[in-house]
């Protein structure tokens, strides 16, 4: 195997590594193969995770530590460096030389078996901003003469990383010394051996700001990274009411008996307060770095508020105005679940059963929380299939009702700020953290997205009962958005036309605000909604089709999401026409054309008589009726002059 010149700690220097060495030759000769793994004292587990009681220990001291932001713990600096080390995408300081023989190629990201939800945020957020900053800290390791000519970089090199990226946050002053129970050796090791040398590799970090004239550490970014990263530090917490439990007005209430304030705009919107959603009538929002005290709320915790962005709650909320009582609705892409949850919920007043797709891909493991999750939010009208979307046939009986498909497909999330957040509620894949600390998008990747959700929105219209399809993404890429939409509806117009109804990209459903008519234009088909500090981007397409064997019901509850009607008190009908009108109407059908002004003479001359005036003039000797309150004007003829009588 051909080695390319490395760096090794010279004379002098600190020895990364994660156990001591008396010389450098041992640690050239590969020592480290054979060293003992770290452990956690107060434990006898070895090897590369911690027990599951330690880490319950570490969890308990995280919680009730009061200083929480300058005090990570030794366990996060673990699992953030082997997270960072499987997203890593290789050196990016040039003067970090690669040995190509030894490299692997991509790798899965490392699981994380944290169940603490605030300690698994802490190793997330560490991870990314590791990521984020990774060329600015292998300069300022190199600059400072941390890593000198000489040596290799080892797999301590992803702890050390964190562990200064962790030091840079905290403007490198030194934590206090952590109890025996909260250490682990080697990470102790490298912490020691990063503060000696806090003074050089501060130098080190303000020669890189002069040299590209950064105001602060966030302006030495990409533009985009900075940019998401503001966005996402005035990010509000969205929520959604389960109803099937709770209602609007008792959220409220309850809300106020715990101290909160009503607000009515976001910028109001700070401290203990909260504001009820314009889009979506159940969305609660609340200030940014809630989310701590609203989990430990009895609301969340019993499952009548549920924590998720309001992004994926566009969806639900555009297709549920479009359907009728008893009509089914199709998910492609549960993901989390909580999307899926969250239209079941909205679906279960109009008696609809909702078909969740995707479950195959996460797993039965996945099945079973699905499960138990829908069991605690007390939904019933769900069900998750796990066969593959893609092979299901759009004839079968199970879903004859189907009437309405939600497609949530796998994107480039290139519209989600925030992704550690992201990723703690919808589950998602770890990857999303390489990629959103990056400000270049994987354009192979998003090619091969690209036609997985073409496939995706062809077999959704391809049901034959569906009326509307709701398209939805969390991407602001047109080429996943409008491009997809585009030319799936154009390929099944194509395919079916003079068989079927075609379909057509109508707009959105979702009542507008202000600020969302700005984004978007008012012609536009689609709801368009950039990244900003109010929510994240993202892209809701509706297609429908007007089919002739649509019911009534069908027709009147479209009517009525589109406001051209509204139920009248004796029921969802329309308004009865008269009576004069429908027999208008009727004889213009069947009447000869020169019948039928006799027809309107007596219709007309029928409105102008009172009821109980008609009566009365059939016994009048058939005298013309004149309005007690409106004399007509009587035209006469010009009187014609008198004979002479002379001519007589």
């Amino acid at each position: 195997m051909a080695l390319v010149r490395r760096r090794y700690p010279g004379p002098g220097m600190p020895v990364a590594t994660r156990h001591s060495y008396s010389t450098t030759s041992q640690f050239r000769k590969g020592v480290t193969k054979s060293a003992l793994k770290p452990t956690l004292l107060g434990t006898t587990e070895t090897g590369s995770s911690l027990s599951e009681s330690a880490i319950d220990a570490l969890s308990e001291n995280l919680e009730a530590s009061n200083s929480t932001a300058t005090m990570v713990l030794h366990v996060v600096f673990h699992y953030a460096g082997l997270l960072f080390g499987s997203l890593m995408p290789g050196f990016k300081s040039e003067r970090l030389l690669v040995d190509k023989s030894s490299e692997t190629g991509d790798q899965k990201p490392v699981k994380v078996p944290v169940r603490n939800e605030t300690l698994k945020k802490e190793i997330y957020d560490l991870a990314f901003s590791t990521l984020k900053y990774q060329g600015l800290l292998e300069e300022m390791l190199l600059d400072s003469g941390f890593y000198s000519y000489d040596m290799i970089p080892d797999e301590n090199h992803q702890p050390i990383m964190v562990i200064l990226c962790h030091m840079m946050r905290q403007h490198f002053v030194k934590r206090p010394h952590m109890d025996a129970p909260s250490s682990i050796p080697y990470i102790q090791e490298l912490e020691e051996s990063l503060h000696r040398h806090t003074v050089k590799l501060n130098a080190a970090l303000a020669r890189n700001r002069i040299k590209f004239q950064a105001r602060s550490i966030e302006h030495l970014l990409p533009e985009k990274v900075r940019e998401r990263e503001e966005c996402s530090d005035q990010l509000p917490l969205y929520t959604w009411v389960n109803q099937l439990k709770i209602s609007i007005p008792e959220v409220i209430d309850h809300l106020r008996d715990g101290g909160f304030q009503r607000v009515a705009t976001l910028e109001n919107l700070h401290g203990k307060s909260f504001l009820q959603d314009e889009n979506c009538s159940n969305v609660i929002a609340f200030p940014p770095g809630s989310r701590g005290t609203l989990g430990e709320s009895i609301l969340v915790k019993e499952g009548k508020l549920v924590i998720q962005n309001k992004m994926r709650c566009l969806g639900p909320h555009s297709l549920i105005s479009l359907l009728s009582d008893g009509d089914d609705i199709i998910h492609v892409g549960v993901g989390s679940g909580l999307t899926t949850a969250h239209l079941a919920t909205l679906a279960a007043p109009l008696n609809s059963t909702v078909f969740g797709f995707g479950v195959r891909a996460l797993g039965y493991d996945r099945l079973g929380n699905l499960q138990e999750k829908g069991r605690h939010l007390g939904i019933t009208n769900l069900k998750y299939i796990q066969e593959d979307f893609m092979e299901t046939q759009p004839g079968d009986v199970r879903f004859k009702n189907v009437k309405a498909i939600l497609v949530t497909p796998t994107d480039s999330r290139s519209g989600v700020v925030n992704p550690v957040e992201f990723i703690i509620q919808e589950g998602e894949d770890l990857n999303i953290l390489r990629e959103m600390s990056q400000e270049s998008v994987n354009t192979d990747k998003v090619n091969n997205l690209i036609a997985d959700q073409m496939d995706l929105m062809k077999q959704a219209m391809r049901f034959t009962k569906v009326q509307v399809v709701i398209y939805a993404t969390l991407s602001i890429l047109e080429e996943e958005n409008e491009n997809v939409v585009t030319k799936a509806v154009e390929y099944i117009n194509l395919r079916t036309a003079g068989t079927r109804s075609q379909f057509k990209i109508v707009a959105p459903t979702l009542p507008l605000t202000p600020r969302d008519l700005e984004c978007n234009d008012s012609s536009s088909r689609y709801l368009k909604i950039a990244p900003s500090p109010v929510m994240g981007g993202c892209f809701v397409a509706t297609v429908s089709r007007q089919d002739e064997a649509m019911s009534a019901s069908d027709i009147l509850a479209r009517a009525a999401a589109k406001g051209l009607y509204s139920p009248t008190p004796q029921g969802d009908r329309l308004p009865a026409e008269s009576i004069d009108e429908a027999v208008e109407r009727k004889m213009k059908r069947k009447t000869p054309r020169h019948k039928q002004k006799s027809i309107q003479k007596l219709i007309r001359s029928s409105k102008s008589t009172p009821i109980a005036e008609t009566s009365h003039s059939h016994h009048s000797n058939n005298r013309k009726h004149t309005s007690p309150t409106r004399k007509p004007v009587k035209k006469t003829k010009p009187a014609r002059a008198a004979t002479p009588t002379w001519l007589t």
